[in-house]
């Protein structure tokens, strides 16, 4: 329903525009158009994790662990959660939202199955004539399939930065995967807190 569709991107607008005054200020935070991966820190739900869109990660995370009401409902039952990482510097909101449906629909995107197919763990099915896609899950996984997005066209072609939360990701795990070779080199990678995050915004920002 495209309709549907424009009205949920409205909302998401609105509510981020406001999250961006309350942070950065209106004209860094209109600049900031990022996709996260979270990963649930109750016991037993390890495993469980959530792509999602936000003009605002520290509000949003916020958001997902209840600590601020509106949105985020969707993850509500595995809280808390936790920010594993970023990726930003998307040249407007639409392509933000488009790289999210496609990271966490790997086999359907038209610009990431072809890469998608090869990796074992994004499986499909066939409904009808309609083609399904088994939830990716994991830390891990999720990161292997950003990886190869960002060596594909068109997201290859953007001034993307990639930025963990978690040390243990960026300083043992992303070096050890093999998709992590195929990293444009434009794309800077850094490391550290939300504060670290805005910092680097705010520098980019100003140039």
């Amino acid at each position: 329903d495209t309709g549907g569709h424009v009205a949920v991107y409205s909302r998401v607008w609105a509510t981020c525009v406001c999250a961006s005054v309350h942070l950065f200020g209106v004209g860094a935070m209109e600049a900031f158009y990022g996709c996260y991966l979270l990963e649930s820190c109750k016991p037993g739900f390890k495993h469980r994790t959530y792509i999602g869109f936000t003009m605002d990660p520290r509000r949003r995370i916020r958001q997902h662990n209840g600590e601020i009401s509106a949105g985020a409902w969707k993850t509500k039952r595995w809280r808390p959660w936790r920010m594993v990482l970023c990726i930003w510097g998307f040249p407007h909101r639409v392509a933000a939202l488009q790289f999210e449906h496609a990271w966490q629909h790997p086999a359907i995107s038209r610009h990431v199955r072809g890469e998608a197919a090869r990796l074992s763990f994004v499986r499909t099915w066939r409904r009808g004539k309609f083609v399904r896609q088994r939830e990716v899950q994991g830390v891990k996984q999720n990161l292997q399939v950003l990886l190869k997005m960002l060596s594909l066209s068109p997201y290859c072609r953007m001034p993307l930065r990639l930025h963990v939360f978690d040390s243990a990701v960026a300083l043992d795990m992303l070096p050890q995967l093999p998709e992590a070779r195929q990293l444009p080199a434009h794309v800077a990678r850094s490391c550290g807190d939300f504060e670290e995050l805005e910092a680097l915004c705010a520098e980019r920002m100003a140039r």
